[in-house]
């Protein structure tokens, strides 16, 4: 059991009261989120940071989140640390208000082009390098051996070899894609990471009351970011019309080979999650690697 009055304590904050975002995140490699009150009656969130997060990667994206907020998003910046506590990066944020779309109308699906479009505009402002530990996420090669690819494959062999030998086939099909459309090529900038709906939160009034969830911030491209929020034609359409520069044809050209490359992402995390777990999830693996064919 995690010792939050040990953790808040030592980043300097005297809370009043803590309560969990959702349940299951004490025991987690993952990301856990608390909400914290303080006494003087101020919101802000406890963050505990994925397993893998160092403080290197961390300044990187505070980097990020310091220049939004001085382009005037509300964004989770930091508030406190962060601090090494029982092995992990915790620190405080800032609590941002609002609640995500459900089940977005095409008007809903329009406007987070249009946002995706300006962050990008802002985010193009910076020029950080790569993020420590991070990789474009068409850069299989450097993926697989940041995550263990090789090794989970053969874990997984062990348990469902007809899984893993799918998964073997849908890397090689994923990577004669990046060959044959230049993925390693497109244009690069600093993207969300995740700017699926969900990361969106929006006021009572329905306008947009800031982002959350940078963890996954890094160098890559503006049309891999769009992949990664299930981007639909209403949606691309909204991004075209708001961007400074829209997407070239080589760029609209990558988003179905990259489609599949997200696939074979989603089930290279299940891989390593499933090591430190102990268990491989098979429906979930089976499942991605089914959308990778479709």
């Amino acid at each position: 059991m995690v010792a939050l009055g040990d953790v808040t304590a030592a980043l300097g904050i005297e809370p009043a009261r803590l309560e969990p975002t959702r349940p299951g995140d004490e025991e987690s490699v993952r990301n856990g989120n608390w909400h914290l009150w303080t006494s003087d009656g101020e919101h802000h969130i406890l963050r505990r940071y994925h397993l893998l997060r160092t403080a290197e990667d961390l300044a990187y994206e505070t980097q990020v989140l310091d220049h939004l907020t001085a382009r005037g998003w509300c964004v989770p910046a930091r508030i406190a640390g962060p601090i090494q506590y029982d092995d992990r990066l915790w620190a405080a944020t800032r609590f941002v208000p609002g609640t995500p779309h459900q089940d977005e109308t095409v008007a809903q699906q329009t406007e987070r082009g249009e946002v995706l479009a300006r962050l990008h505009a802002d985010l193009s402002e910076l020029d950080l390098g790569s993020r420590p530990g991070f990789f474009q996420a068409a850069d299989l090669d450097a993926m697989g051996e940041f995550q263990g690819w090789d090794r989970g494959v053969e874990l997984l062999r062990e348990q469902r070899p007809d899984l893993a030998d799918r998964a073997a086939r849908a890397m090689d099909g994923a990577k004669e894609l990046v060959r044959e459309y230049g993925l390693l090529g497109l244009p690069q900038t600093i993207v969300h990471g995740d700017s699926a709906s969900w990361n969106l939160h929006f006021d009572d009034d329905g306008r947009l009351a800031g982002v959350i969830d940078f963890d996954l911030c890094h160098l890559d491209s503006r049309v891999w970011e769009l992949v990664i929020a299930r981007v639909q034609p209403d949606m691309l359409a909204g991004y075209q019309r708001a961007a400074a520069e829209p997407l070239t044809e080589h760029e609209l050209a990558a988003i179905e080979p990259l489609r599949v490359v997200f696939r074979v992402l989603m089930v290279m995390a299940e891989l390593w999650n499933g090591r430190q777990e102990g268990r491989f999830d098979e429906v979930t693996i089976a499942r991605q690697l089914a959308a990778a064919r479709s």
